[in-house]
């Protein structure tokens, strides 16, 4: 029987091993059902990292995590994990008081931050040449753009040298509370059984997974998985531009590396099966997405050209915020990324590992019981910015 078994091999579940291993815990065992690690919706993502966020908590993870990443980024050599881009944010003339106040917080902690009408965005950023005259744009500096799968594998390598066992293709069934340990069901063998595995505690941090193997042991939380989309675009001239992030439509651009771009948004807000939805991305999307990149950068009208585009899932909680804590004993999650989990997700896996293991209590405030229903109104995940 194992100390801590984690169902999940996303940056959440990965930091969590590392960190429970750091703390002097026996033998960990990490799961992922796909052969790869960080590779749904965690590699799917746009991985944006900054602090500019509506809640101090967000700033907190964020903050931490970004530590995470950069030790991660050094220790690997890889020079990719990490790209300094900086994000503007977009956003109409009225949302300005909101987002003037949490400036002037992150001020106060000393992010850098400037509140920039169309013409200086211009002036500082000559390809965003489209924005309305009833807009501005928040310039923070100090965001990145965040390879995820290259940080899960790097931390899962220095965990493997404490220890960690790994089982990758190794999808969890079933979750059966026992009066001692909990019981994991995986995949089936030739003769019809479920390999199982033992663990005095476990964490579940499989994403959008998480409410339907909690489902099959009797355990129900407000959590709800949607779909968003990402494409991937050639443009040359992609590392001019900052991250960009736009609140009236939540699109977001992020340079990814020389001469491409990602460019997402197509979120469709109503509950989806992560067994069962679309991961190839929707013509009208990827319609939708080149006429809003060659609205805010008109170059990009003549001169970028679609690669390939997918969908993922975002798991959303009624107030956006996670869902981390025991909801048995012995048994505890961590999920709920709300679209922004890769830029919070190294800390929340610390936080998770520690209260799973028992070094400190689970906050209250992430109760995953904190609502009286499962059922909630989902919505966009802009909020992440200044909450509504």
């Amino acid at each position: 029987m194992y100390d801590l078994v984690i169902v999940g091999g996303g940056v959440w579940g990965c930091a969590a091993a590392l960190a429970a291993l750091e703390q002097g815990c026996g033998r960990v065992l990490l799961l992922e059902a796909s052969p790869v690690l960080a590779g749904e919706s965690s590699g799917k993502s746009g991985g944006i990292m900054s602090e500019f966020a509506g809640h101090p908590d967000d700033r907190v993870w964020v903050a931490r995590s970004r530590a995470l990443f950069e030790a991660a980024a050094q220790a690997s050599g890889d020079a990719g994990m990490v790209r300094r881009y900086g994000r503007l944010v977009v956003a109409g003339t009225a949302e300005a008081p909101a987002f003037r106040r949490v400036a002037d917080e992150l001020g106060a902690e000393g992010m850098v931050s400037e509140m920039l009408s169309p013409e200086q965005v211009r002036a500082r950023f000559p390809l965003v040449d489209g924005l309305a005259t009833d807009t501005f744009g928040l310039w923070t500096p100090g965001a990145w753009h965040l390879n995820a799968t290259g940080y899960a594998q790097t931390i899962v390598s220095a965990a493997r040298a404490r220890g960690l066992e790994v089982r990758l293709r190794h999808r969890v069934h079933a979750v059966r509370i026992a009066d001692d340990r909990i019981r994991l069901e995986g995949p089936a063998g030739p003769d019809g059984t479920h390999a199982t595995v033992e663990g005095a505690r476990v964490l579940i941090a499989a994403g959008t997974w998480t409410r339907k193997l909690l489902q099959t042991a009797g355990i129900d939380i407000p959590y709800r998985p949607y779909r968003v989309q990402l494409s991937s675009i050639a443009f040359a001239a992609a590392e001019s531009l900052p991250i960009i992030s736009e609140t009236a439509t939540d699109m977001y651009i992020t340079p990814d590396g020389p001469g491409s771009l990602l460019v997402g948004d197509g979120t469709q807000l109503w509950e989806h099966d992560p067994d069962a939805y679309e991961q190839a991305g929707d013509p009208a999307f990827e319609a939708e997405i080149a006429a809003g990149l060659a609205r805010l950068v008109s170059s990009a009208g003549d001169s970028a050209h679609l690669r390939r585009s997918w969908a993922g899932l975002c798991g959303a909680t009624p107030d956006r915020r996670p869902l981390l804590g025991p909801v048995a004993e012995r048994l505890y999650i961590a999920c709920g990324d709300n679209g922004s989990g890769v830029g919070r997700g190294p800390a929340l896996g610390e936080l998770a590992a520690r209260v799973a293991m028992g070094v400190e209590p689970a906050p209250a405030r992430l109760d995953p019981f904190r609502f009286p229903s499962a059922d909630f109104r989902l919505r966009p995940g802009s909020g992440f910015l200044v909450p509504d």
